[in-house]
């Protein structure tokens, strides 16, 4: 049987019955036409054509520019929030400017060092195929379409699978993705977790998912019976440090910002805070006065506040719930939830146990523990016994050896010192995670290399050489102790080589001598 996929980042609770439901459905639904379509487009040479990426970029800028206020208002009915909250929905407009402006550099043959005196090697920058991406639920235009911009730029066919739990942005995007884009190179698939898993049975030349751990292995155990590469992000628990060299207000301020944009369901999001000792009652005080500042002091207020975002349903709300009732920790801030209203309270941990829920699974919602450390070595233990491979990392610190032991003392897929989540405003450095946060990367030119096949190919001379590299049989011993010393070996013994070398200096020595002696 078929594993079941969802798009859905978190956990995916449901009954054996609802399981059994969507198997059954699932294996009742093929998509083998519609990809077999797209991928007879594809062999048409159509999406090669560097004006063909042209318009699809200027498309998917004109999806953007005509339907900015649609986005916004789908996301809001998804997500609530302010309105400021829907820019971030429209980066796919900056990204497609910058594959516009970059083109015809990123597309242009690499000329490389070529192995001999005539003919030439180079490398072919050509797309890979049809490239399915799966996309979720928490900027659902944002990583459907800074996804689809790079896939488009190398020149790529893509079937477009949208969340279905961000069921307005999700509609919308059915709408407008068929009536900007070439629909017969580019295809929109909606539906729930049946659609995502008939989906994966079929045969795609590269992957694309965006989500949880769990649905990544599905993922990826689909694209191993085709042997197609994935591109997997999935998050995981990402730190923050807080130094004592740091400076305290603006961590507070950065953190608070990074953690509840769209209620900490950002893969990238400060997951927990490890703080100095020296510092940590300040820390924590001054974390718990910015968010009251910022949102009401009681848990009624910031029910209330039109710029707190909802979760995305009850479901999260339940299993974020979850993770606060059941910590050891102190609960200094927050701990209130309702289901019905899609409301998790910003929830602040004092002192949780490294056992506890909510230090060993994502977070993925408003809720931030912090444990003081004693030091650098400290919080970098601790980050490696909690999440040794997160999506994210982040420092504040003025002291550059703090920050270099650090780094040098940690992995993760990407690194923010004194910021939080900005790293992914820089499309010129790659966005992807390392080991269980994921794999692969993209934004910018990485994006672009990501979905390109770097064909190599060497042109060989015919005018001054005419037979092959050997000449034909017999072949004598001899023949094989001359290429070895040519290639590897040598015609010098290592004493040979040093008194050569010896020579070469003593002669060097004498010429200049007498070139001093004959101006003296």
């Amino acid at each position: 049987a078929s594993p079941i996929a969802s798009t859905e980042r978190g956990f995916y609770n449901v009954t054996v019955s609802e399981k059994a439901h969507d198997l059954r459905t699932a294996e009742a639904l093929s998509y083998n036409d519609l990809v077999e379509g797209v991928r007879k487009v594809f062999k048409s040479g159509k999406t090669k054509h560097l004006q063909w990426r042209r318009e699809q970029l200027l498309a998917l800028q004109r999806l953007h520019t005509e339907n900015h206020e649609r986005i916004v208002e789908a996301l809001r009915k998804d997500h609530g929030g302010p309105k400021i909250r829907g820019l971030f929905e429209l980066s796919g407009h900056i990204a497609a400017q910058e594959a516009l402006d970059a083109l015809d550099t990123w597309t242009a043959p690499e000329v490389v060092k070529h192995n001999a005196m005539t003919g030439k090697s180079y490398i072919r920058k050509e797309p890979k195929g049809v490239v399915l991406l799966i996309s979720p639920w928490n900027f659902p235009f944002n990583l459907t379409f800074e996804g689809l911009v790079p896939i488009i730029a190398a020149g790529n066919c893509a079937v477009i699978k949208p969340s279905e739990v961000s069921t307005h942005s999700g509609a919308l995007m059915a709408e407008l993705i068929p009536k900007y884009f070439d629909n017969d190179a580019i295809k929109v698939v909606t539906g729930g977790v049946p659609e995502t898993t008939a989906l994966l049975r079929e045969k795609y030349d590269h992957i694309l998912y965006t989500g949880n751990g769990a649905v990544g292995r599905i993922v990826m155990a689909a694209a191993a019976r085709h042997l197609t590469p994935v591109t997997l992000e999935l998050g995981g628990k990402s730190p923050t440090y807080v130094d004592k060299s740091a400076k305290v207000d603006t961590a507070v301020a950065r953190i608070v910002l990074a953690k509840t944009l769209n209620a900490g369901q950002i893969c990238i999001a400060p997951d927990y805070i490890l703080v100095h000792s020296d510092v940590a009652s300040e820390f924590k005080s001054k974390l718990v006065a910015e968010l009251k500042k910022q949102y009401g002091e009681t848990s009624q207020e910031r029910k209330d506040c039109k710029d707190w975002p909802n979760i995305i349903n009850a479901r999260h709300v339940g299993r974020i719930y979850n993770l606060v009732d059941e910590t050891t920790g102190k609960v200094i801030m927050g701990g209130e939830a309702d289901q019905h209203t899609h409301f998790v309270d910003p929830t602040v941990i004092d002192e949780p146990s490294m056992n506890d829920s909510v230090m060993r699974e994502e977070i993925f919602g408003p809720v931030l523990p912090i444990m003081t450390v004693n030091g650098v070595e400290d919080a970098i233990e601790r980050v490696n016994n909690i999440c040794d491979h997160p999506l994210a990392l982040y420092i504040y610190a003025e002291d550059q050896a703090t920050i270099d032991a650090f780094l040098n003392g940690t992995t993760s897929g990407g690194v923010c010192v004194n910021s939080c989540i900005e790293h992914i405003s820089n499309n010129n450095l790659p966005f992807g995670g390392v080991g269980e946060s994921g794999m692969g990367a993209y934004h910018g030119k990485a994006g672009f290399d990501e979905f390109t096949h770097r064909r190599s190919v060497l042109v060989k001379d015919t005018f001054f050489s005419k037979g092959a590299l050997l000449p034909g049989p017999p072949y004598s011993d001899s023949l094989y102790d001359l290429a070895y010393k040519l290639q590897i070996g040598g015609f010098l013994t290592d004493s040979q080589r040093k008194l050569f070398k010896l020579a070469g200096v003593g002669a060097a020595a004498l010429i200049g001598f007498r070139l001093i002696k004959s101006r003296l």
